[in-house]
């Protein structure tokens, strides 16, 4: 009876073993399949991977030598990742780093008070472009070559730059300063009707004026010539000068007489003066003809103006 215990024991021992067995061989023989289908698929991507860093290479490689410097950023970049071969990655590495040496940098500065508050109002463009600056301003990298920068603020007039960046120049500043708005201008004053002497009015006046001086001056003379005459030789005085005596009352009567008329000319021209319309203010026309003039308690007489 014990002796067939253990031999039943021994059976089913040896069956879980061979059962245990197929199944670890099985699963053996699934990883190994699994490892197999992935080494295949990796080797594909690799594959792939290389070719298209390879292109890269060469698109970077011609575009560089054109000088076509943003496309061949772009190939330089793809190629310089850690998929590529260290040969490829080293080169776009190095090509990338050259770039960078030689593409110029801008820095635009804006000045005006009070720039803070109309900052929303700043338009920029740089070659015809839109172009959003930063604040604080930061170094923008542009291709060497002729630029144009136009800002405009708010209602002010655009302000216009143009300027060359060499290869390789670093931190070529613009800097553009905005002017204070012009005042608005005032509304134009309603023409003003003025009526200015003429030089003819002041020209007569001064004829008039002497001859009245003469005539007062030949008067007195023959005044006093006529006293002496009576004190001297009335009443038989020679002929001569009774002759003389008339003869200054003749020109006194004579000189009068032409400053009565210029006077009354002067009067006329004066009166009959033309209108003229104008905006000038009176405060800026000048003042012609005499005027005094008083230092304390003297007086004197001046004439503005042409004479």
């Amino acid at each position: 009876m014990r002796h067939r215990v253990v031999t039943a024991l021994s059976f089913c021992f040896a069956t879980f073993l061979a059962v245990d067995g197929a199944g670890q061989n099985a699963t053996r023989s699934a990883e190994a399949a699994d490892s197999a289908e992935a080494s295949d698929s990796l080797r594909e991507t690799s594959t792939q991977d290389i070719e298209q860093c390879v292109a890269e290479h060469e698109v970077a490689r011609q575009m560089r030598l054109q000088e076509q410097w943003l496309p061949a950023r772009a190939a330089m970049m793809s190629c310089s990742e850690a998929r590529c071969p260290l040969a490829i990655a080293a080169d776009c590495r190095a090509w990338l780093d050259e770039l960078d040496r030689v593409l110029p940098t801008l820095l635009i500065v804006v000045e005006h008070e009070g720039f803070a508050a109309e900052r929303a109002t700043l338009q920029v463009e740089l070659d015809g472009k839109q172009l959003s600056l930063p604040d604080p301003p930061t170094l923008l990298e542009l291709l060497p070559g002729p630029h144009q920068l136009r800002l405009r603020l708010g209602s002010r007039p655009a302000v216009e730059r143009s300027f060359v960046l060499g290869k390789g120049e670093k931190n070529h500043v613009e800097q553009v300063r905005f002017p204070p708005l012009s005042a608005a201008p005032s509304a134009p004053r309603p023409p003003v009707a003025r009526r200015p002497i003429q030089p003819a009015t002041y020209w007569l006046s001064a004829a008039a004026v002497t001859a009245f001086a003469g005539s007062a001056a030949s008067f007195i003379w023959a005044v006093r010539e006529h006293r002496d005459a009576q004190v001297r030789c009335a009443p038989t005085c020679d002929h001569d000068t009774r002759r003389s005596i008339d003869t200054k009352l003749t020109v006194a009567d004579v000189t009068g007489g032409v400053g009565i008329a210029l006077g009354a000319l002067a009067i006329y021209s004066y009166l009959r003066r033309p209108v003229v319309f104008g905006a000038v203010s009176a405060a800026s026309t000048p003042i012609t003809g005499p005027s005094f003039a008083s230092a304390g308690r003297d007086f004197s007489l001046l004439w503005r103006g042409a004479f």
